[in-house]
This record gives C-alpha cells, sequence and structure tokens, in this order.
C-alpha cells in the first residue's frame, strides 16, 4: 500500500532560449514561485519534493509555513516531514528541467518518492522535451502538457492561429509563419498600404522559447521605405542579426501591426480540466515595462471583463478540441476605440499564476465563479503585485530581514485584517537585488499604498 495518495513533483523550470536565462539573472531563482503551491501539504495525504535551482533559505520555508499558510505547529512539523528539497549540484545557466534530467541523483530521488505515492504528478511552469522524458521515467502526469503540443500551438503563429478559429478580434497580420526576410518584407509592405496603413510593424519569432518580448522586433515602415533594410529600419531589437537571422530561417515568425494607442494590457487566465472543461479562472491588468511583464492589478478593469472572459472561454475551447490540458493565458491590449485585441496566447502558467495562488491562500478562499476574490466576510479583495530590482539596496538584505522589516511596520499581510503585504522570490535577494511584492487589500487605493510604503521599507538604506 502506497504511503500517500498523491506525490506533488515541484519544478518551476523556465524552458526559455538560452539569451533570456543569461541576461536576466533573477529567472533563476524563480522557481521559487513553486513554493505556492505547498499548500496543497495541508492535507496530510500529500507529499510534496520541490526542486529549486538554488537552495531555499530556511527562514523563506518559515515564513511560508507561518504568515502564507498559516499552519499551526503540529500542521508545520506534518509538513515538514512530507517535505523533500532537491537542488541541481550544476550552476549552469540552463533550464532547471534540463539539469535535474541530466543528474543521476535527483531522478534517483524524485524516482523513489514517486514509488511511494498511489500517484504523481508534475507541477511545472511550461512544458519541455526533459519533463516529458522525466514524466516518462516517473510515471507521472504533467499538469501543463506536452512539449510536443507546445511546439506547434504555443508558438506565435499557432497562438495567432487559435485565436483566429476562436473568432476572437486580434491585430491586423495573418497568421502565416514566415522564414525568409523577403517575405517578412511583402508582408510588412501589405500592412503599411492597406486599410490601416501601419505606421510600424512588430515582428516576433514564432517559437514558444522567447518571452519577455525579446525576439520581438518593432519596424518603422517608412524608415524600411527608404533603406530597404529590414533591421536597419528596427526600433527595438534585443538580438544580434546574426541571431535573428538564424532564427527566421529555422522557427520562422509572424509579423502583425503595431498598435499605437494602447492604453492598458489586460490578460485573462484559464484551465482546461481532465475532461476538457474549460475554466475561465481570473482577469488581470498587466503592468508593463518597456514591453515586458512586470507586475498585475487584480481585478482587471471591470468593463473589459466580460469581453476578455468570453474570449479566454472560445480560446480555451478550440485548445480543448486539439487536446490541450492544463493552464492558459490570453494577453490582450486595449487600442482605442477597438477594444481589446488578443495579441498572444501562452500556454503555460502565466506571470499572474503565482501571484493568484499566493492571495488565495492569504485570504483563504479561491476566486469564486464571477471571478473575484471574497474575504470570509464577503468583502471582495484587490491586489497589487509588483517586481523590485535594486541590487545596490536589496542586495544588502536576507529573507528573515526583509519579511521582520515589513512586519515591525505593519505592513506585513494580517489575517485579522485582510490587508498587508506578502512577498515572494526572497531568494533572489542577496545575489541579484530581486524580490516580488504582492499587497492586498479591499481596493486599490489601499493596495497601492501598502505596496509603496513596502517599496520604501525595503529599499531604505
Amino acid at each position: 500500500m502506497a504511503d500517500f495518495d498523491s506525490t506533488r513533483i515541484l519544478i518551476y523550470a523556465f524552458n526559455y532560449a538560452d539569451r533570456i536565462l543569461e541576461e536576466v539573472p533573477y529567472l533563476r531563482y524563480s522557481a521559487e514561485r513553486s513554493l505556492c503551491f505547498l499548500w496543497d501539504l495541508r492535507d496530510p495525504a500529500v507529499q510534496a519534493v520541490v526542486v529549486t535551482s538554488e537552495p531555499v533559505d530556511p527562514y523563506t520555508l518559515e515564513y511560508h509555513f507561518r504568515d502564507i499558510f498559516r499552519f499551526d505547529e503540529r500542521m508545520i512539523e506534518s509538513a515538514r516531514e512530507r517535505l523533500t528539497l532537491l537542488t541541481p549540484s550544476s550552476h549552469r545557466p540552463r533550464p532547471l528541467d534540463d539539469l535535474v534530467l541530466g543528474e543521476d541523483r535527483l531522478v534517483d530521488a524524485l524516482r523513489g518518492a514517486a514509488e511511494k505515492s498511489a500517484r504523481t504528478s508534475i507541477v511545472h511552469f511550461m512544458a519541455s522535451d526533459s519533463l516529458d522524458k522525466l514524466a516518462h521515467t516517473l510515471g507521472a502526469g504533467l499538469e501543463e502538457g506536452h512539449q510536443s503540443f507546445v511546439t506547434r500551438w504555443g508558438s506565435k503563429a499557432g497562438g495567432k492561429e487559435i485565436l483566429v478559429r476562436a473568432g476572437v478580434a486580434v491585430p491586423e497580420g495573418p497568421a502565416t509563419e514566415l522564414h525568409s526576410e523577403e517575405a517578412v518584407l511583402a508582408e510588412i509592405e501589405r500592412l503599411a498600404s492597406g486599410s490601416r496603413r501601419a505606421r510600424r510593424v512588430m515582428v516576433k519569432l514564432s517559437a514558444n522559447t522567447y518571452a519577455a518580448s525579446i525576439g520581438n522586433v518593432l519596424i518603422a515602415c517608412d524608415k524600411l521605405g527608404s533603406t530597404g533594410d529590414l533591421l536597419a529600419a528596427a526600433e527595438v531589437i534585443r538580438m544580434p542579426a546574426d541571431d535573428f537571422h538564424r532564427e527566421l530561417a529555422v522557427g520562422g515568425a509572424i509579423v502583425e501591426e503595431f498598435l499605437e494607442d494602447v492604453t492598458s494590457s489586460p490578460s485573462g487566465l484559464g484551465h482546461i480540466l481532465a475532461d476538457g472543461t474549460v475554466k475561465v479562472v481570473a482577469c488581470h491588468d498587466q503592468v508593463l515595462s518597456g514591453g515586458q511583464y512586470w507586475g498585475c492589478r487584480f481585478p482587471a478593469e471591470e468593463q473589459w471583463q466580460p469581453v476578455i472572459n468570453d474570449a479566454v472561454a472560445r480560446t480555451g475551447a478550440v485548445l480543448a478540441e486539439l487536446g490541450h490540458r492544463g493552464t492558459f493565458g490570453v494577453d490582450f491590449v486595449i487600442a482605442g476605440e477597438r477594444g481589446p485585441l488578443a495579441v498572444e496566447i501562452n500556454l503555460r502558467k502565466v506571470g499572474p499564476s503565482h501571484v493568484l495562488r499566493y492571495a488565495e491562500a492569504l485570504v483563504g478562499r479561491e476566486v469564486g465563479d464571477d471571478g473575484l476574490l471574497r474575504r470570509p466576510d464577503g468583502r471582495t479583495m484587490c491586489y497589487v503585485h509588483g517586481r523590485l530590482l535594486e541590487p545596490e539596496a536589496l542586495g544588502r538584505i536576507d529573507p528573515r530581514t526583509a519579511v521582520e522589516r515589513l512586519r515591525a511596520e505593519g505592513l506585513l499581510y494580517q489575517q485579522d485584517k485582510g490587508e498587508g503585504v506578502a512577498l515572494h522570490v526572497l531568494g533572489a535577494l542577496k545575489s541579484c537585488g530581486f524580490v516580488e511584492l504582492t499587497a492586498l487589500a479591499t481596493d486599490f487605493e489601499a493596495a497601492d499604498a501598502y505596496f509603496k510604503a513596502a517599496e520604501a521599507a525595503l529599499v531604505r538604506a
């Protein structure tokens, strides 16, 4: 008889292009986001194995057990007995799942954990070939599906094709994957001379391994018309020309109009159950910096929620029919009078995913069918999430100092008040000067005030 009903193997690996992992060092610590799933340890029939790129600071675990999940002493003792922490020996800038698969010690430890359970599932951020192999080795299920599916439908071209099939409004430009500069130039010319006469266009490398705007090239059409040189007309490009041309030839790209009058960028989060049922989970407003996700606000602006929720449901229906199971997100932009336009599908746990789970753990309730999060007293909750990157200031403090500083100033989330701040990715403080904050309250004004006060307290010399 198995020791446990289920084993949860938490591997928050980022299967991004090597360039992203090298340029963004704090991604190495983002595997700590998986700690939000330790809430499942409140069930004594569950064991968990957490794999992180760097060892988890003991105080970070203590903070999660006591302040996030509010476990009592008996529950903490039980949770520790059912929790295993693993870290690869290698420090190479490679995806965490690749490092795990390449180390027999880790695979053997995971196999041993799986053998103690009636069923084992891998809770991961995004699909990859390495996780497919690991799941097969362990006889485990995968929460976010398989790489073969994501390679096809998680690409920029595949995602746009799904949106079009679902009847969701998208920026002008076909879902066709182009593999030569000549084809890209021809499509840009078509958009520039079309009914909307695009002034600028976005060329997006199609492979799903590109994210955070890396792989997107913003082209000025008038400059292209005068020079005839694609990359000479680039206003924004974040890779060498040789790399771009190589990736274009191998993985292709799509071309679409660049939307000029963007006022906000909401995102919808959905989940497809094992039986194919589509659940619209939540709708956030994304906070962008330089075109990159840098945080979110929940709930999203009320006027757009019905349109976005409908688009997420329709997109999920197409994905379910194609065979996808697990999490997916749809990113939108609000572009003038055209309203929400869907610009991307993500077949993975999107940026707000762990934030929502932390918020639900703190409040003690899940988001309702109406897309709102309510305290036990029935009052609706708002939260503001953001990232702080202040190497000089934050690099001087450790997880205990950060948490206790907020506690001393009355800023840490307090269950009796139902408001305050939670911290994530504490391991990146000293090494990268990076941390994530989520401020919760019953209105945005109070949540913003908590966030700003916590930011000031952490970066204060």
